[in-house]
């Protein structure tokens, strides 16, 4: 799992990459740079927004929005990247699909505009959405997080 993840993160980071936030990987967040935002009674997972300086600010060719957090026992479990689209861009761009999709052994699953694929433990995501999770705004949310199953134990 994370070997595939890596070569994600590796090869978006060649394209321009900001924070490096990796599933598995420790994380003590501290209050200059997390925003704390809740606390799932049903998983334990804490649920920050990365309020630090960005070392780079484009994910995807796109500007980020925000970054969120998840973190169980001082694991990073969940990572949300939000970019925001550029004009004229339509649902979740084919560029940025074919990007990940040439990174992953298994093909992303189109579901109603929200491309995943489970791997192993883990669930790859990206959607074009305006929800809580992109803070009511429209964004490109590329969310990777290990299954809700193991979240729960």
């Amino acid at each position: 799992m994370k070997t595939i993840i890596l070569a994600i993160f590796l090869l978006i980071s060649a394209r321009s990459f900001s924070q490096k936030f990796y599933l598995g990987e420790e994380l003590i967040p501290n209050s200059k740079e997390y925003k704390l935002l809740c606390i799932s009674s049903e998983t334990g997972v804490h649920t920050y927004q990365f309020i630090g300086i960005l070392t780079d600010k484009y994910f995807f060719e796109r500007e980020i929005g925000d970054i969120i957090v998840g973190i169980k026992n001082g694991i990073i479990v969940t990572t949300v990247y939000n970019v925001i689209p550029k004009p004229g861009d339509v649902g979740v761009p084919k560029s940025i699909i074919d990007l990940i999709q040439s990174n992953l052994p298994f093909p992303l699953k189109n579901i109603n505009g929200i491309y995943a694929v489970n791997i192993d433990n883990e669930t790859i995501s990206i959607s074009r959405s305006n929800n809580p999770l992109t803070f009511h705004k429209d964004r490109i949310a590329f969310m990777n997080t290990v299954k809700q199953s193991i979240l729960r134990q």
